[in-house]
């Protein structure tokens, strides 16, 4: 599955909310574990393995990564807590 890519621009103090929803009748979070990734030039980061951060990610408390399961509709989410004046998030979720 392939999801629509989104750009989002936070202003300082502002919250990103990142979502990846998609519906399949057989679904398995340990078969097809969902990570996000930071890419970042030439750099490439995994954020999360299923519901635990990764570090620095985690260490930074500016993360959370969520899931809701309402089967056949099953939502992936990120949460960002912005702490710099702009943020750019190009977000591409390949499934």
């Amino acid at each position: 599955m392939l999801t629509r890519g989104q750009m989002l621009i936070v202003k300082a103090g502002e919250t990103a909310k990142l979502e990846c929803e998609f519906i399949s009748e057989t679904f398995g979070l340990f078969d097809n574990p969902v990570v996000w990734r930071k890419t970042q030039r030439l750099e490439q980061s995994q954020i999360n393995m299923m519901g635990n951060l990764m570090e620095p990610f985690a260490s930074a408390r500016r993360f959370r990564a969520t899931y809701q399961p309402y089967r056949p509709r099953y939502v992936f989410g990120l949460t960002i807590e912005s702490k710099h004046s702009t943020i750019v998030c190009y977000l591409y979720i390949v499934i």
